[in-house]
């Protein structure tokens, strides 16, 4: 059986981690790397990842990335960046992204998204945590209903699974001026691809809306915080993001995703209103009701990096043998651990 051939696009935290489980896997291997820091240009794949060097050399060269014999990208930019994504997929390649093609239908470039697949015969799969197994435990627990009204989504994410990058874009450590004055559009690009998720659930189960909502809330630290970064006490080290799809201004499809840098540097009433256990919990309201709570735990500081790149590469084989086209969970098997060798 020929292997998949899969290049990474992006290598931080977890490329890195996609990196090491691809090349233990006896059904794919890494043919090209794709970064965007001149330090790590040149540098082997393997080398990048703290494995044995591959023999692949990683390139700031979209043109270099498109003209290799490629069946997948494994995608990871910070935000979506269709500008590559549009490239890649004429040039026949399909693209598995934890930060796009969920459902970009809205967006003013989704004419040339869907021109690309054609043209390239390629599909484009949007995957991960949240968005990602968050809306397919939507979708399983929408399973058991004859009707229904509203589905929430509600998620809390320490900073074990945060990485240093992330808290600085986000505003973690920032007073409020500092906040009022930077962060927001950061967060509306975060809530917008949130609402492509909103969107895709009302789409699927048939549920009428008509609009949309976004909203975002700082917790001020309770103590001081050295660790990843630097938070003194009074500035934010929790971070709440609300995006819903809506009906006459009504949420139908709402996903919650709280941030923190743990819970002893925020107020206990803040973390009341996030999931009842675990880090996920899925309310469908309907005939009958229906709640799943998810949890992940490891006794490694990984939890987010790796789960979430682990799914994307669990897609991997459905993805290539799919339809051309924007494809959404529905369209696929139930992903599952592949086999990795000794």
């Amino acid at each position: 059986m020929q292997k998949l051939r899969v290049i990474q696009g992006y290598t931080g935290d977890i490329a890195q981690h996609q990196i090491r489980v691809i090349t233990a896997c006896p059904s794919m291997e890494i043919v090209g790397a794709y970064v965007h820091h001149e330090e790590k240009k040149g540098l082997d794949a393997g080398v990048i990842a703290g494995i044995d060097p591959l023999g692949v050399r990683a390139t700031t060269d979209l043109d270099e990335i498109l003209s290799l014999d490629a069946d997948c990208v494994l995608y990871n930019p910070p935000m979506e960046r269709y500008d590559e994504i549009i490239p890649m997929l004429a040039s026949g390649k399909n693209v598995v992204s934890i930060m796009a093609g969920w459902n970009p239908k809205k967006r003013s470039c989704f004419p040339e998204i869907a021109a690309a697949c054609e043209a390239g015969q390629s599909s484009l799969y949007g995957t991960g945590l949240n968005p990602g197994l968050s809306y397919e435990l939507a979708l399983l627990g929408s399973s058991i209903c004859t009707d229904i009204d509203s589905i929430t989504i509600k998620t809390c994410e320490p900073q074990a699974s945060l990485s240093e990058v992330f808290l600085q874009m986000f505003g973690f450590g920032k007073t409020e001026e500092e906040l009022a004055e930077g962060p927001a559009g950061v967060y509306a690009i975060f809530a917008r691809t949130l609402q492509q998720e909103t969107d895709l659930l009302c789409e699927e189960l048939g549920l009428p809306h008509d609009g949309s909502d976004f909203s975002y809330e700082f917790e001020p630290a309770t103590r001081d915080y050295e660790d990843k970064i630097v938070v003194r006490k009074g500035t934010m080290a929790g971070l709440l993001v609300k995006a819903s799809t809506t009906l006459a201004g009504a949420p139908v499809a709402t996903i919650e995703l709280r941030f923190l840098l743990g819970t002893e540097f925020v107020r206990e009433g803040w973390l009341e209103g996030g999931p009842s256990q675990g880090w996920i919990e899925v309310d469908v309201r309907g005939t009958p009701g229906s709640r799943l709570t998810h949890d992940i735990y490891s006794e490694r500081d990984v939890i987010g990096t790796w789960s979430t790149g682990t799914k994307a590469i669990n897609a991997l084989p459905f993805v290539c043998a799919a339809k051309p086209g924007l494809l959404s969970p529905l369209d696929l098997p139930l992903g599952r651990m592949l086999k990795l060798s000794s």
